[in-house]
């Protein structure tokens, strides 16, 4: 593994030596525009969103009021923190949809590789549903990424003005999921010109009902001679007359015959 860069080895004791969240978020805003400039490559930008995200969580949990007992009792099972089964999957997964390209350049620079993979799963889901209301875990599964990565992609991307997080809590109920939606229209006319985030399962349908036939109903050809026929002595009345003449003969002929 090779060693930071001075720029990485700066903010990282920067992170180390911030005495608050708010002095953690200053710094990782200072981060996020070195990687957009190209001074942090993406795996360092990683390192320092996952040292910030330890380090607020400590800083926490230093000036947080210990709970009563009455908050200790929960209605709801503990969640546990879900870890992919096959990294090597996870990984190859994660530098696929990060490479994809289902946003505009001038976008792309401000994410990691994880986190654009997080966003390229929810510009699919914009793309195919109209907003994407997905778990943080899903999200994490599909992308391959963790779920810290998911939440700093999408605090990142709506700090930018990027897309429009909606909550829907629900009072003495777990709340639902979050609803996310694009409201950059850069990106959102570069996801309607790029191709189909989803594709279609299935065989093609024809739109035309097909054409009910009466099984009783005879659909053999007419050979009325007088609403028409496709022989030719039903198209002429004089040949379909002289017809019936010699038929007439023929059995007067064979009745004779017989009292012979």
């Amino acid at each position: 593994m090779s060693a930071p860069s001075p720029a990485c080895s700066r903010f990282q004791r920067s992170l180390n030596l911030a005495k608050d969240m708010r002095a953690v978020d200053d710094v990782m805003r200072l981060v996020w525009q070195s990687h957009g400039e190209g001074r942090l490559s993406d795996d360092e930008a990683q390192s320092l969103a996952d040292l910030a995200q330890e380090q607020r969580g400590k800083r926490a949990s230093a000036v947080g009021t210990p709970l009563p007992s009455a908050r200790l009792l929960s209605r709801f099972k503990p969640r546990r923190r879900p870890c992919s089964p096959d990294r090597q999957a996870a990984r190859d997964r994660r530098r696929d949809l990060g490479g994809a390209g289902n946003m505009p350049a001038a976008i792309r620079r401000a994410f990691t590789e994880g986190q654009r993979a997080a966003l390229t799963i929810i510009a699919g889901e914009v793309k195919h549903h109209g907003q994407c209301d997905l778990p943080i875990d899903r999200i994490a599964a599909l992308a391959g990424c963790g779920r810290t990565t998911v939440q700093n992609a999408v605090h990142e991307a709506r700090r930018l003005g990027l897309i429009k997080v909606t909550g829907r809590p629900q009072r003495g109920r777990k709340n639902l999921t979050n609803i996310v939606v694009i409201v950059s229209a850069e990106w959102l006319a570069w996801l309607k010109r790029g191709p189909a985030a989803h594709r279609p399962i299935g065989s093609k349908t024809s739109t035309h009902s097909p054409k009910m036939v009466n099984p009783t109903k005879n659909t053999g050809r007419r050979t009325d001679p007088i609403k028409g026929s496709s022989s030719p002595s039903s198209r002429d009345p004089g040949s379909a007359v002289a017809g019936l003449r010699e038929e007439r003969g023929a059995a007067v002929a064979s009745i004779g015959r017989s009292w012979r």
